[in-house]
């Protein structure tokens, strides 16, 4: 098969499983299902990883991605204070510190419905495909049947904002180095704030760390206020680097 001829095979195929992805979507978030969105992640992840690899994106980094986001998304963070292995020592990855977050307790910090928990994971996988740098997709006018779960907002590259400091995310520099970002909660968990769709982002770590423990609003309000307060000093400008 020439490499032309492989390339509409690959094309087809992808703008077939984005049409099946597009008529799940179509349903809602109310016609949603444990199988529904079982299906749905299944679809999302092939079009995030068949379009990466077209484009000549390095497989073990596309792997590792999408394995970023599985835990950001369908699994909880370390979700026990101590090994089970060693007592007093942290959990480390072949301690089992990682769930699927429907299996914890309901009044879990972590704990997610499975279709919640699905849900987050493919609205992180649409917020990077509209980080600017993220290859074009073919067809991607049927993913608009999702943009439900994205705020409203259609996946148009470069349109996505880190929520915290309204800067572009580069998507090159997120898949070379994908500690660069993280899962946000405008209310936090430790705040009562749960991981459903309408309270989880991806946001810059730098970003995640400035937040703090405190929603979106309250750092907002605390920005403005030290701002306000070094402007009332007088004809303020930030000190210059040594």
């Amino acid at each position: 098969m020439s490499k032309s001829r492989a390339r509409r095979t690959r094309s087809d195929g992808l703008t077939e499983t984005i049409s099946k992805f597009s008529l799940i979507g179509a349903k809602g978030r109310k016609r949603l299902d444990e199988d529904s969105v079982r299906e749905a992640i299944e679809l999302c992840r092939e079009i995030f990883r068949t379009t990466l690899r077209d484009a000549g994106f390095e497989e073990r980094k596309i792997t590792a991605l999408l394995t970023k986001f599985v835990d950001a998304g369908r699994r909880s963070a370390p979700w026990k204070p101590t090994s089970g292995r060693v007592p007093g020592r942290p959990q480390d990855g072949a301690d089992g510190n990682r769930i699927k977050r429907w299996l914890l307790p309901s009044d879990h910090k972590f704990f997610a419905t499975e279709v919640d928990a699905t849900l987050v994971e493919i609205r992180y996988m649409l917020q990077a495909m509209s980080m600017a740098g993220f290859p074009s997709i073919a067809g991607k006018e049927l993913l608009d049947s999702w943009s439900w779960l994205n705020n409203g907002h259609r996946v148009n590259q470069g349109d996505y904002l880190d929520p915290i400091q309204l800067v572009p995310i580069g998507f090159r520099d997120v898949f070379e180095n994908p500690r660069q970002v993280t899962s946000g909660h405008i209310y936090p968990l430790d705040r009562g704030g749960k991981h459903v769709p309408d309270n989880t982002f991806l946001t810059l770590a730098i970003s995640n760390n400035l937040q703090g423990n405190n929603t979106v609003e309250e750092l907002l309000n605390m920005m403005w206020a030290i701002v306000n307060r070094h402007q009332s000093e007088g004809d303020w400008k930030p000190p210059r680097p040594a």
